[in-house]
């Protein structure tokens, strides 16, 4: 039996929208937010760069460890309800951050932001895409990586004019405002669970053009992390994330050792974010129609040449293609990331699945920052530490090289409507 409608038009688009609204505004809880705000959490609190990116590493990873619990949540109380309880969340511990007066304030602060933002918003947002789309999943995520990502990258100029109009305390304030505002109720008003609670089918599909689809085992968490592809996509985005979020975390100091301004280097995010956007939905695109395998190895190939590509990053052209190379980096793991794993596992637990692997892919970017400020510490010269840097994403690109996309079990049968993912 397929589900009965009871509403003509497809809701999907518009709670892709819905979900990619939310996916952007957790710019405050991203590295590219909270390293607009470094450069006062130092100076005002009175901590060296070190013990900021400790911090920050401490905070990050016990909000890491919180996500397969928030996965198996989603899974277990839909889409909805722990959407508006954790933007809800959220915009509470942005608006925190504007309070803290020492150390372990600053802990607990990050701590909230990076499990409520960064791992539990995204996820939650990004789950109810995987649910609504199905054969049209890469070109769905295609448009939100794009969309997030392009109004992400503006984060940093938007977060340094309110810090320059308001003070770097009050700008805290006024983004978690923006956040409830924004997100809390259009997801009251407007988010769905799941297509079937509306009686109809992923992409919008008519039962009649499902009756002799193949029924997908559904992976559950458990089988889906006894294969070899949860481990390598895992791994690969796991070297992104540690990376990319400690070069984001230390841009301004990296930008300055290179010889620009603080206003060249805010505005360096520019081509960092049309490389973003346009892999973003690039990626997302070629996942539908080529070999996973090809794409990480691709998505990786652009991690090295960014940090090659950092030794003329001069004011101009060079710090501009050394941006545009991070930005196709992180747009294509976002994008690869976002479609595989529902794409090889199913729907049906992917929240479990996804919380897992967004545990390691935050727990990668806790350890991020202290890399790079370890790594400076023990080189003295952000050139050098970037050709090592190389090296990472060179190993991930070998590994990528065994991929196996797991096997599905399949049957061709008349999909009953729990089967409909």
């Amino acid at each position: 039996m397929f589900p009965t409608p009871r509403s003509e038009r497809f809701r999907g688009w518009s709670l892709l929208g819905l979900s990619t609204l939310a996916i952007s505004f957790t710019l405050p809880g991203q590295t590219i937010g909270v390293s607009s705000f470094a450069e006062h959490l130092t100076n005002d609190l009175k901590i060296s760069s070190t013990t900021l990116s400790t911090a920050y590493l401490i905070g990050t990873i016990v909000g890491a460890l919180t996500m397969p619990a928030f996965g198996r949540w989603i899974d277990r109380a839909g889409v909805r309800k722990t959407m508006i309880t954790i933007a809800t969340a959220f915009s509470l511990a942005v608006a925190y951050m504007g309070t803290v007066r020492h150390l372990w304030m600053l802990v607990f602060g990050f701590i909230g932001i990076r499990m409520l933002g960064q791992g539990a918003l995204s996820l939650v947002s990004q789950t109810s895409i995987a649910l609504w789309f199905d054969q049209k999943r890469g070109f769905a995520f295609g448009i939100s990586m794009t969309v997030s990502a392009g109004l992400m990258s503006l984060g940093p100029l938007v977060l340094t004019s309110l810090i320059a109009g308001f003070g770097w305390r009050w700008a805290w304030c006024i983004a978690g405002g923006c956040i409830f505002v924004a997100v809390v109720p259009a997801t009251w008003r407007w988010m769905e669970d799941r297509p079937e609670s509306l009686g109809q089918l992923p992409d919008g599909l008519s039962p009649a053009l499902v009756e002799s689809a193949e029924k997908v085992h559904h992976y559950t968490a458990k089988e889906a992390l006894a294969t070899q592809a949860f481990w390598i996509t895992t791994s690969v985005m796991v070297v992104s994330s540690a990376l990319l979020t400690g070069v984001t975390f230390h841009h301004f100091a990296l930008m300055e050792a290179a010889g620009l301004t603080t206003a060249q280097a805010a505005t360096v995010f520019v081509p960092q974010m049309i490389g973003t956007v346009a892999a973003g939905f690039l990626w997302a695109g070629l996942s539908d129609r080529m070999s996973p395998k090809v794409l990480l190895v691709s998505c990786q190939a652009s991690l090295v040449a960014a940090h090659l590509a950092y030794a003329g990053a001069q004011p101009g052209i060079g710090a501009a293609i050394y941006s545009l190379l991070l930005g196709v980096n992180g747009g294509s793991i976002r994008a690869l990331v976002s479609v595989l794993y529902p794409k090889w596992f199913g729907t049906q637990h992917i929240g479990a699945i996804r919380g897992v692997a967004t545990a390691f892919g935050v727990g990668a970017s806790a350890i991020g920052p202290l890399i790079i400020a370890g790594g400076f510490q023990i080189t003295g010269n952000y050139v050098q530490l970037n050709y090592i840097l190389a090296t990472v994403p060179a190993a991930a690109m070998v590994s990528a090289l065994f991929l196996r996309p797991p096997q599905k079990v399949k049957l061709k049968t008349a999909l009953p409507e729990t089967d409909v993912r």
